[in-house]
């Protein structure tokens, strides 16, 4: 879908008395502070949403204004190569038009609806409105267009036995039922475990009056106070090899992306290279006098030389990342067993401290509830091992699923999880630029990432859309949007509208 703007028309609304706007591929607008340039991109927001161009509430009329003073606007849409003209006024209740016949607000709001999402077309007005919105609607909104890495290729990723524990069961269950079955299992098994214990201590003193000598209680709590120790220590080298495990896959992924914008950069310097350099005009055709010659070739010298420079910065950054990848020292694969065998041994000790005092023999019994215990373990340890494994598979889809978001983006970057106290993940969303939480940026940074987040929304959508950048002049260069941009810049002058057909840079 492609939507540009034709006109605007203002009566009374805010700044202006009476204004109209024809606007062009690129439409700029400057003026002095006040004149009302923000005004033209809230008008465009309240015609069609009655908000400003933030989304929020906006009252239209001046500030000196009588009462009863009706504010006006019009605007003309081209929706998709069909023109639609949308209207609103009002004085002390809104009214709606399209193509200058009246409609209710329900009619009204539903054909807009029909034509584009609100949040999504704010989005792509509004290099900042993306950020205004809560974080969850931020992360729905982008993560819509991203799907989810398949199991398969997250299994893919996981050792030899998480794989065989999940392969298996995720053909009959979703992870989130099997998570949440095993969770279950885990609560009930701990629970019947304790009783089945219970069940063998009472039994074992029954049939043995005396206290069992071979066992001896203090050398097991030193075990068991060792074996928790080592416990701790494998978990907190765990999380240190993991950290290290996804810094050095970011930095991978960084030398390819880097890597494929080299091989395009050389490709943009062969073809400058290539040029042919015309001698003749190319609208009379008459030659150019050596002059203009000269001016042609020093114009291609100096590209040139310009996508060189970019093409050794690149080539800089990535022999750096390989400098720092290569100084690396190789990480372990995080091994699960000796955890699960601590765990095994610190269960078998701590019962059997609790049972020293109590054993007594009753064979035939003892031997049933000692198997069922048994049984109740190993489905503990199972049920365990399977929610471990499952935190490994949401771990790494979500290393995969930060990557395919990543590879979207050239100069920002996305947190989608967090990892908690606990270790358990839970999701988030923040923009960052060169390390700087969006809310951190500079004006002129806010806009670059604003209109790099269009950029991408714009082709995961399929929507083309007019862009209004506001505060102009605190940034030098950009790269345009693929629909129109419209940018106001403060100038000490009066207010001043200018429209630009181009299809070259905007």
């Amino acid at each position: 879908m492609q939507i540009a703007f034709k006109t605007l028309a203002l009566e009374n609304f805010k700044n202006h008395k009476s204004l109209s706007v024809k606007f062009g591929e690129v439409t700029n607008i400057q003026g002095r502070n006040g004149a009302g340039k923000s005004s033209i991109g809230d008008a465009i927001s309240w015609v069609l949403f009655g908000t400003d161009i933030s989304g929020s509430k906006l009252d239209p009329r001046p500030i000196d204004s009588e009462e009863g003073t009706e504010s006006k606007v019009e605007l003309l849409v081209c929706i998709s190569g069909k023109d639609v003209l949308f209207g609103r006024t009002q004085k002390k209740t809104a009214k709606y038009f399209l193509n200058e016949v009246p409609k209710k607000a329900t009619e009204f709001n539903e054909y807009l609806e029909s034509q584009f999402d609100k949040n999504r077309f704010l989005s792509l007005l509004n290099p900042a409105f993306f950020f205004t919105q809560h974080w969850q609607d931020q992360r729905a909104q982008l993560l819509q267009y991203v799907s989810e890495p398949l199991n398969k290729e997250v299994l893919a990723t996981l050792s030899k036995v998480d794989r065989e524990r999940l392969e298996g069961q995720l053909k009959k269950y979703s992870l989130d039922d099997l998570e949440s079955m095993h969770r279950e299992k885990t609560k009930t098994a701990k629970t019947a475990y304790e009783r089945a214990s219970e069940r063998v201590l009472t039994l074992e003193e029954q049939a043995k009056k005396d206290k069992d000598d071979s066992f001896d209680v203090e050398t097991a709590k030193k075990e068991i106070e060792s074996l928790y120790k080592k416990r701790i220590a494998i978990d907190e080298d765990n999380a240190v090899r993991q950290k290290a495990i996804i810094y050095r896959n970011r930095l991978e992924g960084q030398v390819d992306n880097l890597s494929t914008q080299i091989a395009n950069q050389k490709q943009v310097v062969q073809n400058i290279k290539d040029e042919q350099v015309k001698e003749e005009c190319t609208t009379c055709g008459q030659a150019l006098d050596e002059e203009s010659i000269l001016k042609v070739k020093e114009n291609r010298q100096s590209r040139f030389n310009k996508e060189v420079q970019k093409g050794k910065e690149l080539v800089q950054k990535v022999n750096e990342l390989k400098k720092t990848l290569s100084e690396m020292p190789e990480v372990k694969e995080i091994n699960r067993d000796e955890l699960l065998e601590i765990e095994d041994k610190l269960m078998e000790l701590q019962m059997a401290v609790k049972a020293s005092e109590q054993f007594k023999n009753l064979d035939a019994d003892r031997n049933v509830a000692v198997e069922k215990k048994e049984s109740i373990r190993k489905e503990l340890v199972t049920s365990k091992a399977i929610v471990d494994a499952i935190k490994e598979f949401k771990s790494k889809r979500s290393e995969l699923m930060v990557s395919k978001v990543d590879d979207l983006f050239t100069t920002i970057s996305v947190k989608l999880y967090e990892t908690l106290k606990n270790g358990e993940e839970r999701a988030t969303f923040e923009i960052e630029m060169d390390g700087k939480p969006y809310s951190k940026l500079s004006t002129a940074e806010k806009i670059k990432a604003g209109l790099e987040l269009i950029e991408v929304l714009s082709k995961l959508s399929e929507v083309i859309a007019p862009t209004f950048v506001d505060n102009g002049e605190s940034i030098l260069n950009f790269t345009a949007p693929a629909g129109q941009l419209i940018v106001a810049r403060v100038k000490d002058e009066d207010l001043n509208i200018k429209t630009v057909e181009t299809e070259g840079d905007k």
